[in-house]
């Protein structure tokens, strides 16, 4: 009996990357179905990549179901994010490039200049940019689209209508297009449910008024009234919740990542902000990132909150009265503030499993305050940034400190390096908000990590090659990285297992413990052997994992 396509299709979707290209050098009928899911998640960021790759994709027609665009075309207008730009790629030739002439970069004196690494270096011109459009709107199986560090096309809410499935979107360091003719705009038909707007840049800051719907960004901000969305990330250059009113209340999110400025020295937070948060019954996860002030929110709000991942400021004002069992605390904490903190309100925070916090210098009674007043956790992260616990605090973590946590799993105490003050008001600008403000930053791991976009591998352009003889390039790895190959050694000597050993024996259920970055000791069950394996590099941890 011979199966239909369709189904091979779907049982080669559970296949990983390796086995997929096996199966595409099984057979002529394989190749034909399986080389679509190795173009499942799609990265296109530079026009010579998508030259190059066009005469495959177009063979192929792959269904991508995740795809990362960051390609802009050339335009008439001066555009601040584009100004850095050398060459024009046309379709005839990726390697025959167009210089842009000087000319066209002399009327900077319009824009605040802001040196960022999402300036690129080649644009489309008009063919390539219409071939690159056509073949994005084609992806009608598209659920996650990334949009990043580029100018937005002219029709970007007409591409949002003809994908059918989309449900994650996301806009990060991108330019809207000025207005041209302006057309309502109905997103009604979109089943979005999660929602990115980061660092979003008009082309003319100065008129950039919130309250005129013919304003680009300003339309950009009506995505969030879609009512199927359950998650949305944005920052200070949007303010989305200005787009909420009584009359136009938010939908039933679910969790909701605000990145709010570096500047410290803000007394309250933004208009309409706190109502905004009271008008969310159904929030569980609340993530802060930078200086919040205090959040002065009535008893009944949030009834739901059960995760906060916030500075420490805003700590306090928030757990208060909330069955708080995720915590996050994000910026460099100094120990006093700290300790008088969880006295404030240890009565809500005795529901807490698991903990994560960044001090900046070691104590070694920080680990004690927090098993005093965490009695239930499960998980604990300390990251520290100076100093480190004495020989003696780390021989008797187990039997004289993490011993009352009887339900603990995971523990994550190590030391994380900080990246030194910024030199210039231009370097600091260079960076995420977070790292300027103190606290470890979050920038692009933090996007990746949100939005698990897959690359295919230097390995499939060889399949490529070898089957559909393509004309690849070796530009093609801009868009198509390699994967990382896995470390396979251990860089532990038998002395920490040995320790980690003794903190079993007084937590039996300790399954792991990290005190190094990138490394963690691991074991499946009580009758598995401890063993050190590479982790995640970031020093975010398992808080909201």
């Amino acid at each position: 009996m011979t199966l239909p396509n369709e189904l091979w299709l779907s049982i080669f979707e559970y296949l990983p990357s390796q086995s997929l290209r096996n199966v595409v050098l099984t057979s002529k009928s394989f190749h034909a179905i399986a080389i679509r899911l190795l173009y499942k998640h799609l990265i296109l960021t530079s026009p010579t990549s998508f030259v190059t790759a066009y005469s495959a994709l177009s063979s192929i027609r792959p269904s991508p179901r995740a795809l990362l665009l960051g390609i802009s075309p050339l335009v008439e207008r001066t555009v601040e994010q584009l100004k850095e730009a050398v060459a024009i790629v046309s379709l005839t030739e990726a390697d025959d490039w167009t210089p842009i002439p000087l000319n066209r970069q002399t009327n900077r004196y319009r824009f605040f200049q802001i040196k960022d690494v999402y300036q690129p270096r080649f644009l489309a011109d008009a063919t390539v940019y219409d071939n690159l459009l056509t073949q994005v709107t084609s992806f009608t199986s598209l659920r996650q689209l990334v949009f990043r560090g580029m100018l937005l096309p002219r029709d970007f809410h007409s591409i949002l209508r003809d994908l059918p499935h989309l449900r994650d979107l996301a806009v990060v360091h991108c330019t809207v297009h000025f207005a041209g003719v302006y057309t309502d705009v109905d997103h009604t038909s979109l089943k979005l449910q999660s929602l990115t707007l980061l660092d979003i840049r008009a082309v003319f800051p100065s008129n950039d008024d919130d309250t005129n719907p013919r304003n680009p960004r300003t339309r950009l901000r009506m995505l969030a009234r879609v009512p199927t969305i359950r998650t949305l990330t944005y920052d200070h250059t949007v303010w989305l919740h200005r787009v909420f009113t009584s009359s136009s209340p938010p939908p039933p999110l679910t969790a909701l990542d605000v990145k709010f400025p570096i500047h410290k020295d803000r007394p309250r937070a933004p208009p309409g902000f706190i109502s905004f948060l009271e008008s969310l019954p159904s929030l569980r996860t609340l993530i802060l990132r930078n200086h919040v002030p205090a959040l002065s929110l009535s008893p009944s709000a949030l009834p739901a909150l059960c995760a906060i991942s916030a500075p420490l400021s805003a700590i306090s004002s928030i757990c208060s009265g909330r069955k708080i069992v995720k915590l996050d605390i994000r910026d460099e904490v100094v120990l006093t503030p700290l300790y008088q903190a969880f006295v404030e309100v240890h009565s809500h925070l005795s529901r807490v499993q698991e903990l994560s916090l960044f001090v900046g210098d070691w104590d070694d009674e920080v680990v004690l305050a927090i098993v005093v007043r965490f009695p239930n956790l499960t998980k604990l992260q300390v990251r520290y940034a100076r100093g480190a616990p004495s020989e003696d605090t780390i021989l008797g973590m187990g039997s004289r400190t993490l011993y009352p946590l009887a339900h603990l799993v995971s523990v994550h105490i190590f030391c994380i390096p900080l990246l030194p003050p910024p030199q210039s008001l231009l370097e600091a600008r260079k960076r995420d908000d977070d790292t300027a403000y103190g606290a470890p930053g979050i920038g692009d791991s933090y996007f990746e990590n949100m939005h698990d976009i897959d690359t295919v591998t230097d390995t499939l352009m060889d399949v490529i090659r070898s089957l559909q003889q393509q004309p690849f390039s070796q530009d093609i790895s801009v868009d198509f990285m390699d994967e990382q190959e896995p470390r396979t050694s251990e860089p532990f000597d038998d002395y920490t297992r040995e320790l980690i050993i003794a903190w079993n024996r007084t937590c039996p259920g300790l399954r792991t413990v990290q005190l190094h970055p990138g490394w963690v000791w691991r074991r499946a069950d009580c009758v598995d052997h401890w063993a050190a394996r590479p982790c995640e590099s970031s020093i975010w941890g398992d808080v909201f994992g």
